[in-house]
């Protein structure tokens, strides 16, 4: 048994937190060794990609996954160009909207 202490009201940092999370995912893994647990690439990846979409709510930029090559993933941090992109997209998507609004109103007003 591995024993984690977390103090309810302390925020930990992001160093600390991948510290507790590392003690967590040792323990699965000396355990996993002496039982049939197996995990396919996209288990693994779905593990992955479901832990970098929690920690992004929490950061000030954006973790990705990209693929390099089959089989082969790169991990990346963008602070700033996640942000703005982030801001584009919604505004675009904004846009997109109130376009489709304004072809539903001078569709009803044709016809």
């Amino acid at each position: 048994m591995v024993t984690i202490q977390l103090d309810g009201d302390k925020h930990y940092t992001a160093k600390e937190a991948v510290e507790l999370a590392r003690l967590a995912l040792d323990f699965i893994g000396e355990q996993g060794a002496d039982s049939d647990l197996r995990y396919a690439a996209s288990d693994v990846y779905w593990i992955l990609r479901n832990l970098l979409d929690y920690v992004n709510q929490q950061a000030g930029g954006e973790f990705t996954l990209k693929r390099l090559r089959k089989g082969s993933w790169g991990l990346e941090y963008n602070a700033k160009t996640a942000a703005k992109r982030k801001a584009d997209d919604a505004a675009r998507r904004e846009i997109k909207r109130t376009q489709e609004y304004l072809e539903q109103l001078k569709t009803r007003r044709s016809s």
